[in-house]
């Protein structure tokens, strides 16, 4: 019997490199604009509309872009990711003018919320694409503890889009906040222009695009734990969407009664709640990927149960907590690709896994209006809190799989 592999020595923190630092700060701009135009466009066609199916159906628009997934981690791992960031960035912002220009007249029609904002999305999806991808080569020294503290900082600037919405509307109209986000799309140009970005690519790959994914289809079929925790994660990735928290927002405004400052006040709770649960995971010197997992999907089980009841005081803070749990449960997603995969197969490979992750992100959101519609609000919590508990079955099954020797085998699998 071989001896098991000594443990690592703790990565350096990130926060010593003046280069992360720096590229930190154009993400935590970006990202306080991506923050206010994910609450107040809702809120503004709940003001226009009404109607959860369309804050549903647009809600949805974001993980629709984890179909393509795969195709955008091939291109960084054939041309590198600076093909993606500057160019995706671009197409935000061209996309969200058009949108404010088009979509926020008084009686201006619903379509160009639609087709604009998937075209923000898209823009959205080629931008992480290649900024997640290129942390691996930007900071080889410590990738995981890089990417978690990057995982911090967007739930800490997700406090912060909420907050801003609930103060701003009290002097300002929704059309102020959302060309507020057409700004924001600078911040990370300017730091890429500063020299803070991924490595040129001095040659491409050889072969198809789709004998890359080929290839990263042959990596993630060497690392078992990988489909053993998409396979847990099916459940929370159902239930803990942007649908489940355009549900929430509409219970709390269409059944409880709160005014949208109210809600936007409820939702910093939300984000404060869920900067603990991401800090707690990212920020450790080592990463129990099965613990997290475990008390993870416990919890969000949990509050979705408790969810169901009807009074305000215990949806608020079951809401809260939900939330906090699937923060760490993301960022915990999130560094299990960049511990598990190798650099040179990210891309393809961690598209692969966002593609087979993103489904289920993708019916949420298109599955909550029906169910809604038909078993009412408090009887979705309560059937989602049932669905999310069924990821222990799988959990309890592969407990082994998921213990420290097996993730540092796993991790010692070479391409």
């Amino acid at each position: 019997m071989s001896e098991p592999a000594p443990a690592a020595a703790p990565a350096p923190s990130p926060w010593r490199d003046r280069r992360f630092r720096v590229f930190a700060t154009g993400n935590v701009v970006n990202n306080i604009g991506e923050a206010v135009y994910a609450v107040a466009l809702p809120l503004f066609v709940y003001e226009r509309t009404g109607s959860l199916t369309v804050m549903s159906l647009l809600a949805a628009l974001t993980p629709a872009t984890l179909l393509i997934a795969p195709v955008l981690g091939a291109l960084v791992d054939r041309y590198g990711s600076r093909v993606l960031v500057v160019p995706g960035l671009l197409v935000q912002a061209v996309a969200a003018t058009a949108l404010n220009l088009t979509g926020l007249a008084e009686h201006a029609p619903v379509w160009p919320l639609f087709v604009f904002g998937a075209l923000v999305q898209l823009g959205g999806a080629a931008y992480r694409a290649g900024w997640m991808t290129g942390v691996a080569h930007m900071f080889p020294d410590n990738p995981v503890r890089s990417r978690g503290s990057l995982g911090s900082l967007y739930v800490i600037t997700n406090v912060v889009g909420p907050l801003l919405v609930s103060l701003a509307l009290i002097w300002v109209d929704y059309d102020v906040l959302l060309w507020l986000n057409v700004l924001t799309f600078l911040a990370p140009i300017a730091v890429w222009l500063m020299g803070v970005h991924p490595p040129r690519v001095t040659r491409k790959r050889e072969g198809t695009l789709v004998g890359s994914l080929a290839e990263g289809w042959s990596v993630l079929r060497t690392r078992p734990v990988i489909f053993h925790a998409i396979l847990v994660y099916v459940p929370m990735l159902l239930v803990g969407t942007t649908g489940t928290l355009t549900l929430s927002q509409f219970r709390l405004q269409h059944e409880f009664a709160l005014t949208a400052q109210q809600v936007g006040y409820v939702l910093v709770a939300v984000r404060v709640v869920g900067v603990l649960g991401t800090v707690l995971v990212s920020e450790r010197k080592t990463f129990p990927f099965r613990a997290v997992v475990l008390i993870g999907t416990l919890g969000m089980g949990g509050c979705l149960l408790l969810m169901s009841a009807g009074s305000l005081p215990l949806f608020i803070g079951a809401m809260v907590a939900f939330f906090g749990f699937q923060s760490a449960l993301s960022v915990a997603s999130d560094l299990m690709t960049i511990k598990f995969l190798p650099a040179d197969a990210l891309g393809r490979a961690g598209g692969i896994v966002g593609l087979l992750m993103g489904l289920p992100v993708l019916a949420g959101p298109l599955v909550v209006p029906a169910l809604a519609a038909g078993i009412g609000s408090a009887a979705t919590f309560l059937t989602f809190g049932l669905v999310q508990l069924a990821g222990l079955l799988w959990l309890r099954r592969t407990w082994h799989a998921w213990s420290p020797a097996a993730e540092a085998r796993t991790s010692e699998v070479a391409v």
